[in-house]
């Protein structure tokens, strides 16, 4: 009795400039890390209507690392400005 290798899931990838169709998730992943697929571009599973932005797709975005800054920028000048004050008034009252 052989078993049956499970189905390759294809994605349909478009963007202004065409279509492009990818193989397998692990190909569709590879694609949006090395920033070949942006998030703006949208990605359709084969056999379904509904497209969706590769930016949109939980998995895709948590798969792309973050930067160093994301999204606390203001937290870290609060952090920098409080040790500056602190290093000014040491160094003036000694």
């Amino acid at each position: 009795m052989k078993l049956r290798e499970p189905a390759r899931m294809r994605f349909h990838v478009r963007n202004q400039h065409g279509e492009l169709e990818v193989g397998t998730y692990a190909e569709l992943r590879t694609l949006y890390l090395r920033q070949f697929i942006s998030d703006d571009d949208e990605i359709r599973r084969e056999g379904s209507d509904r497209w969706v932005k590769a930016g949109a797709m939980p998995d895709l975005r948590s798969a792309k690392p973050r930067p160093y800054f994301h999204g606390n920028e203001f937290g870290w000048l609060v952090v920098a400005i409080t040790v500056f004050t602190l290093l000014l008034f040491f160094v003036m009252n000694h």
